[in-house]
């Protein structure tokens, strides 16, 4: 009896290791844009993303930019008839932190970019419970995207 509680107690030690062993990391996001190259040209010129290649150099329907940390954003022309119709809210948004976020707002008043709270009033910086600074725009297909001044 006593072996065979060893030996259930060390089956259940390899299964919950083995259970535990994953350290999932973010890798990247796809977004679906009706128009590849304006989209691109608004993560790159907007949000200052390097565009990076993509394994896929003749397939000209995505586009994959660095985000840091060894992530990526991939932006993809739009094929409403293989894949359908996205539905975009503010809840569901992209978050970057930037380094200046006062010098980041100007920069977005010096390209008309208008951006609200959370709540949608216009030129409205809001503040997070652990003082973190947020405001919203989004890009030319309606994705939300959040800048804050997060220190990571």
């Amino acid at each position: 009896m006593k072996r065979l509680v060893i030996v259930y107690t060390v089956m259940l030690s390899v299964l919950f290791s083995n259970a535990q062993s994953f350290k999932l990391q973010h890798d990247h996001s796809t977004i679906q844009v009706a128009n590849i190259e304006v989209s691109a040209q608004f993560y790159s010129d907007i949000l200052q993303l390097k565009e990076i290649a993509t394994p896929w150099p003749k397939f000209k329907l995505i586009r994959f930019f660095e985000t840091g940390n060894n992530q990526q954003l991939h932006i993809a022309q739009a094929q409403l008839d293989k894949y359908g119709d996205v539905k975009v809210n503010k809840v569901l948004h992209l978050a970057f932190t930037v380094r200046n976020f006062d010098r980041y707002l100007e920069f977005l008043n010096e390209n008309d970019i208008n951006y609200s709270d959370f709540a949608g009033e216009s030129n409205n910086i809001q503040s997070r419970p652990d003082g973190v600074r947020q405001i919203y725009f989004q890009d030319p297909d309606g994705y939300w995207i959040e800048i804050n001044d997060a220190k990571h």
